[in-house]
């Protein structure tokens, strides 16, 4: 994970992020980014990448991703990933797709801090790449 000093992919600077790792390697070689041991800042993003990880904070039960590329046709992979450290959100009930985003909804309010990762499916099945 990495803290943006400057904004990237739809990022806004100041904000906790997980990226591929190669593009966390330039981004902190560059010096727009530091490496940060989380956790990802909570809420609401605004990205044009085709996967991630966002944040939902305590008391949440969802999660919206803006990405212009998103379809209300679009299909998604995520898990939450870190459902051990809350016993309550335990697992992503319904994916909600639509024109320009997607809604991660948990089957139960988060008693602490939890986070998705998530990924945009490509065309039949196959995992877009950032190229």
């Amino acid at each position: 994970m990495i803290l943006l000093g400057r904004s990237y992919g739809g990022y806004v600077a100041g904000t906790i992020v997980q990226l591929a790792t190669s593009i966390e390697a330039a981004l902190v070689a560059q010096g727009l980014a530091t490496v940060s041991a989380g956790p990802v800042t909570p809420g609401a993003v605004t990205t044009n990448q085709p996967a991630g990880r966002v944040g939902i904070a305590a008391a949440g039960t969802s999660v919206v991703v803006t990405n212009p590329a998103f379809t209300t046709e679009s299909k998604f992979a995520a898990t939450l990933s870190n459902a051990a450290a809350d016993g309550t959100a335990l697992y992503i009930t319904r994916i909600t797709p639509a024109a320009g985003s997607v809604t991660f909804t948990l089957n139960a309010a988060a008693t602490a801090a939890v986070a998705i990762d998530w990924a945009v499916l490509g065309p039949y099945g196959g995992v877009t790449t950032n190229s």
